[in-house]
């Protein structure tokens, strides 16, 4: 005789993964972003919403510029690393993303702090104008205005 769970037990389970899923736990499985570009079909992307020029860089590692990242190794361990870069401009719109074949290695606004988070429960974290932010192939930093007028921006797996 084959057991099935009750109704209750499913629904607890399909509420757990779900929460799971949309907090970004996932973010483990997404990999470094690489200066020569995507991996695989997964790209780093940035969406800016602020009304604000945002700056990124898709040659985190080499070009003329510098950047001052502060996660080298993405994600949310610290490790500063003063490279070189070659730095983009944009306003309102999205650069990069998963299937686009144009991979986002890091982001910052040179105007303005901004505050960061990585999933939609993690931690906010202040970051200075000019301070870099890396993230990784599969991730999107998703930028907005919020509470005092400031920059907010939350890195989330794309779907």
């Amino acid at each position: 005789m084959r057991k099935t769970m009750s109704r209750t037990n499913r629904m607890a389970v399909a509420v757990v993964t779900t929460v799971f899923l949309a907090s970004g736990v996932v973010v483990a499985g997404a990999t470094t972003a690489a200066a020569d570009g995507c991996v695989g079909p997964l790209c780093g992307a940035v969406k800016n919403r602020t009304g604000r020029t945002m700056h990124y860089t898709m040659t985190l590692d080499s070009g003329d510029h510098f950047c001052d990242v502060w996660n080298w190794g993405g994600g949310t361990g610290s490790q500063f690393k003063h490279a070189h870069c070659q730095q983009e401009t944009f306003g309102n719109g999205t650069r990069g993303g998963n299937g686009t074949g144009k991979d986002v290695d890091a982001f910052t606004f040179a105007n303005h702090g901004y505050h960061e988070r990585f999933s939609r429960v993690g931690t906010w974290h202040w970051r200075a104008k000019g301070v870099w932010t890396k993230i990784r192939s599969g991730e999107i930093a998703d930028c907005g205005i919020g509470a005092n007028n400031e920059v907010w921006c939350t890195v989330l797996v794309q779907a």
